[in-house]
């Protein structure tokens, strides 16, 4: 028996003259998915679908299979996908014109007892996308159907709300044969339309906001600023360090920049300004703007939410914005908190989320003003932080990057003698 995976675009279809891009960056995502997990197996875009074919020996269980889906399942850009038994049309000629179709017949006798539970109800969903065919989708329906009355316990038939359908797909060079549709998350593909740097703190919404972008096809890295220097050794560890390791589980390539702000701190150490926090914030934009080249960024990315802190009204935010000319984005803007940690919990962010972590925000103010105004701001800077691009370049040169792959650390180093072009 050969086996395959289909998997079913989401919003491809619609995208006309610039469909085929989309399909190829999907089609590589796939393929490098699979090879992270050990599987070199081809994969191929035909008409409306991608199918990847599974090897035709012993190598490959239905387990294994099975447990690909589902990790496929979880990049961006897949409707739905579904483990398939392969029926070769060189093998079995079902389009001439008496086929021989006991071969379909017992592989749906076997599911149906497979899938059997009692009480409820099935349906059977034939696509004839060979019209070479010698039956009409609704017949051949109807003799399937036959067949799992007759030879299961199977005795329940709806045709609208099923609780369990079998697919029967007839193309020009085999059929497939299916029981179960995983749905994907939707969305565009990773990698398909731009590149993007996260502001990525400790807590639930910044890792939301990377995931919601990298779901709209962003390919994203983060920078984190830390109350302190980090050492190499163990930092695997670190809380920040595991959320983006489990963005990368379904976004592929990402980056984290640890960086420390002690070089801002201390710059202020000794003076009692009403707008730290935003001061500080916009000094993040900043440092985060002058490693955009660096990583081939076209936006930078925050997990603000309008209202949720004192930091994140609307005039915060506007005086986040002139700080940089970088184009600011904001995906959480208008979720509700419980929107935010249901999103988290389905991502598998919760639990790390929730661990203790000193956000460099809460540490730089107690009570941040709930407003203010640039003009304000850059009269500050101009008079406390004079040498305000040595503040950054100190910054960043301090800063330690790591790279993960599909939920792998594979580098660490720090970057030291590393230059980047100016904000």
């Amino acid at each position: 028996m050969q086996y395959r995976i289909i998997v079913q675009f989401a919003e491809l279809a619609l995208k006309g003259k610039n469909r085929h891009r989309f399909i190829k960056r999907l089609r590589k995502n796939i393929k490098d998915r699979l090879k992270s997990l050990n599987h070199e197996w081809p994969v191929k875009a035909i008409h409306d679908r991608i199918y990847v074919n599974l090897p035709n020996d012993d190598s490959i269980d239905e387990l294994t299979a099975k447990q690909a889906v589902q990790e496929l399942a979880r990049l961006p850009g897949i409707a739905w996908l579904s483990f398939v038994y392969w029926l070769s049309e060189q093998k079995y000629q079902f389009l001439s014109s008496q086929p021989d179709l006991a071969v379909i017949h017992d592989l749906i006798k076997r599911l149906a007892n497979d899938k059997y539970k009692s009480g409820l109800s099935f349906a059977v969903r034939v696509k004839r996308r060979d019209k070479q065919f010698s039956m009409t989708s609704q017949k051949f329906e109807q003799q399937i159907a036959t067949t799992i009355l007759q030879h299961s316990d199977w005795q329940k038939v709806n045709l609208s709300q099923p609780d369990q359908c079998f697919y029967v797909d007839i193309a020009s060079d085999g059929v497939s044969v299916h029981c179960d549709k995983t749905l994907g998350i939707g969305g565009l593909p990773v990698g398909s339309t731009g590149q993007v740097l996260t502001l990525l703190s400790g807590g639930f919404d910044s890792p939301v906001a990377a995931w919601l972008m990298a779901k709209r096809g962003c390919q994203t890295d983060f920078i984190h600023f830390t109350a302190s220097h980090h050492p190499l050794d163990g930092i695997e560890q670190d809380k920040i360090v595991r959320t983006a390791q489990i963005v990368s589980e379904s976004s592929g390539f990402v980056r984290l920049y640890m960086v420390p702000y002690t070089y801002f701190d201390m710059a202020l150490l000794e003076l009692d300004l009403d707008y730290d926090l935003i001061l500080f914030r916009r000094f993040m934009a900043r440092v985060a703007s002058a490693l955009m080249p660096s990583v081939e960024a076209q936006a930078l990315v925050t997990g603000d939410n309008l209202g949720q802190v004192a930091s994140q009204t609307m005039e915060n935010m506007e005086s986040m914005n002139k700080s940089t000319d970088a184009m600011i984005l904001r995906p959480l803007l208008s979720y509700n908190k419980q929107e935010i940690i249901a999103l988290s919990t389905d991502l598998g962010l919760f639990e790390v989320g929730r661990e203790p972590h000193k956000d460099c925000c809460a540490l730089i103010s107690k009570n941040p003003r709930t407003t203010s105004r640039s003009y304000v701001l850059h009269n500050l800077e101009k008079a406390h932080l004079s040498n305000y691009q040595e503040l950054i370049d100190e910054t960043l040169a301090d800063a330690i990057e790591l790279t993960f792959y599909f939920g792998q650390l594979v580098n660490k180093k720090k970057m030291d003698n590393q230059s980047h072009e100016h904000a």
